[in-house]
């Protein structure tokens, strides 16, 4: 007997299903992700199961509460590598935090926030950035480097601070022998620089965890989310960020024109921008 086909009309009606699920269940909203995103990884995760329907995905997702743990790392693209994008962190060593750095030099204390952290190789690419920058000065500062994400399990593995030569594509030989301890394939942050760096769960609808930032990265996130919901986050993090502090989008991102009045541009090229004075 053949297979009934799948009904177009069914099959919409499943997939709305499913979201509404997945945010009753584990209170994620998922109108906030572009739908094409969220059917090319319902997709993934559809085929690790060996099912071809949303109906029959919901069915796993009921009987195996497991199987949203993988969803949600489907959702959240954990891949990253330390200093990715050079020319951004260039640009972030000499034109910001430098900036940053001076301005700061009589309260000692700065802060930054990076949104979207995936295994957290972009906050300690900041935090070795700030450790170059302020050498035996360190110890006198108040540094808060404040890293989020959706992925609790994502962020237990960047607390510990052990990755593979995969996330080196881009640091410098130095950075490694200076900041990391090698046991063969594996290399193991100092605590020096972990300790820089505080991990939280977090939506990035809601209110981030500390109330103003000098610096705010928040690359490579805004694609996944739909064109509506770009415009709130970003000005969501403006209102958290420090006037004349800088934020820092991804290179394929694009700075809703709305906002362009309440920021100027340090490097467009490279999306990094100032906010306007008060």
């Amino acid at each position: 007997m053949s297979r009934p086909e799948k009904s177009p009309v069914g099959e919409e009606r499943a997939f709305y299903a499913l979201l509404a699920h997945i945010r009753r269940e584990r209170r994620l909203d998922c109108s906030q992700y572009k739908e094409s995103f969220l059917r090319r990884r319902l997709t993934v995760r559809m085929r690790a199961r060996g099912v071809d329907t949303y109906q029959a995905y919901l069915g796993v997702l009921r009987s195996d509460p497991a199987e949203f743990d993988a969803l949600l790392v489907a959702f959240t693209i954990n891949l990253s590598y330390f200093f990715r994008d050079a020319a951004v962190f260039d640009a972030l060593r000499y034109a910001v935090l430098g900036t940053i750095v001076a301005k700061r030099a009589q309260s000692r204390r700065l802060t930054v926030w990076s949104a979207g952290c995936a295994g957290g190789e972009e906050p300690y690419s900041v935090a070795m950035i700030l450790t170059d920058l302020l050498g035996s000065a360190l110890s006198r500062w108040d540094v808060q480097i404040q890293a989020t994400d959706i992925d609790a399990n994502v962020l237990a593995r960047a607390r510990r601070g052990v990755y593979k030569a995969l996330s080196f594509q881009d640091l410098r030989a130095d950075f490694v022998e200076r900041y990391f301890g090698r046991d063969g394939d594996t290399y193991t942050l100092q605590p020096a620089i972990r300790q820089l760096v505080t991990f939280r769960q977090h939506d990035l609808i809601a209110a981030p965890p500390l109330p103003r930032y000098d610096l705010i990265l928040c690359r490579n996130v805004l694609i996944y989310f739909a064109r509506e919901y770009q415009e709130g986050i970003v000005c969501h993090l403006l209102d958290y960020l420090e006037p004349g502090g800088y934020l820092t989008l991804g290179m394929a991102e694009m700075l809703p024109l709305a906002l362009s009045s309440r920021l100027e541009a340090v490097d467009g090229r490279l999306r990094i921008y100032r906010k306007m004075e008060d």
